[in-house]
């Protein structure tokens, strides 16, 4: 799975840290859907959804200012 990563502050930490989420490999989704004559593309939509949102790095805490 990818990780998105971006600069924010967390609130836990009280600090700028690096803060990620998890991606969607879209290049793979696409291969699949085409594979499987657009079956796959229901299961590309709710792997898209971004659950969870940002963590820090360093303390996992889900508190973060963006």
């Amino acid at each position: 799975m990818i990780e998105e990563k971006r600069g924010g502050f967390c609130k836990q930490c009280k600090e700028n840290r690096v803060i990620f989420r998890k991606g969607t490999n879209h290049v793979l989704h696409l291969i699949l859907t085409i594979l499987t004559s657009g079956i796959w593309l229901l299961v590309w939509i709710v792997m898209s959804i971004k659950f969870g949102g940002w963590r820090c790095t360093i303390c996992g805490s889900s508190e973060i200012k963006s």
